[in-house]
């Protein structure tokens, strides 16, 4: 099958429940029909379809919960809607996958309800740094002034260019981010994820002393050429001085899309323990 058939079987296999919380509406994708349970967080796309075919390459291994993030105020809100979703769906302990904006929100999590999570996966991704709010504050005004047929081919081609994926892919993912901003997501949804994104850099403090008395595993994975720089690597490094660290070259921001099954491998070995520590 193509992309566009993988996809499509994709939806149809796992189509969205819903739930509640707070006043939001949160929907959600439970896939596959393995022992251990798998949490999976979607980046800034927001939405829980992207990442197909890596569902599709876990799914004989895992219970895989993919949510969608509905509009909120804040990554508590995000957090703690999906810990309602665990509860909802009766699964006790979970292993964490947070890629992106993903890790933001799984950062979140692990000290809002570590007695629920196993396993924490950190790909692609910073911690908090208060020097970024000046910048984010100029940026997302710029945004905000933007009109959105002019913003979302914007957005599209940031995102393009973001996975990094073959050439081959290219007319798949123009048509899939011309459908993601034309029907899923609105203006005001990205606007209010970029403001939770702020005040990710506003609010919050993390420390290494902050999961000091949580006992499972930290997995870093990075790249050398990512968008966030060697400065923020090295503060999310510093962060997780517990957490083997896998660094991909060349890779950019989503190996996951870029280098597909060697990301598969080295998630793979982290989740199955059978390897060690993976490589720095």
């Amino acid at each position: 099958m193509n992309q566009e058939e993988r996809l499509r079987a994709y939806r149809a296999s796992y189509p969205n429940r819903s739930l509640a919380v707070a006043g939001a509406k949160w929907k959600y994708r439970i896939c596959g029909t393995g022992a251990r349970a798998l949490l999976m967080l979607p980046g800034g796309e927001l939405v829980n379809d992207m990442g197909f075919d890596l569902i599709a390459a876990l799914a004989p291994r895992f219970r895989i919960v993919y949510p969608a993030y509905p509009r909120v105020e804040s990554l508590d809100d995000l957090a703690d809607g999906i810990a309602a979703i665990r509860d909802a769906e009766k699964i006790a302990r979970v292993s964490v996958l947070g890629a992106s904006f993903g890790g933001a929100v799984a950062q979140c999590m692990i000290r809002r309800h570590p007695d629920r999570i196993e396993r924490l996966i950190l790909s692609n991704t910073g911690v908090p740094m208060a020097h970024l709010v000046r910048g984010r504050k100029i940026a997302n005004a710029v945004l905000s002034s933007i009109p959105w047929p002019v913003l979302r081919g914007l957005l599209s081609k940031s995102i393009i260019k973001l996975l990094g994926a073959p050439p081959t892919e290219l007319p798949f993912w123009r048509e899939y981010t011309k459908e993601l901003f034309s029907t899923e997501l609105t203006k005001a949804d990205v606007m209010a994820n970029l403001r939770i994104q702020l005040d990710y850099h506003q609010r919050y403090r993390f420390r290494p002393a902050d999961l000091a008395a949580w006992p499972g595993k930290v997995f870093v994975i990075e790249s050398d050429n990512d968008i966030f720089n060697a400065e923020r690597r090295k503060a999310l490094r510093d962060t997780y001085p517990q957490a083997p660290v896998h660094t991909f070259h060349g890779a950019g921001h989503a190996p996951a899309f870029s280098r597909a099954a060697e990301y598969l491998e080295v998630l793979g070995r982290f989740l199955s323990d059978a390897a060690g520590e993976p490589a720095r």
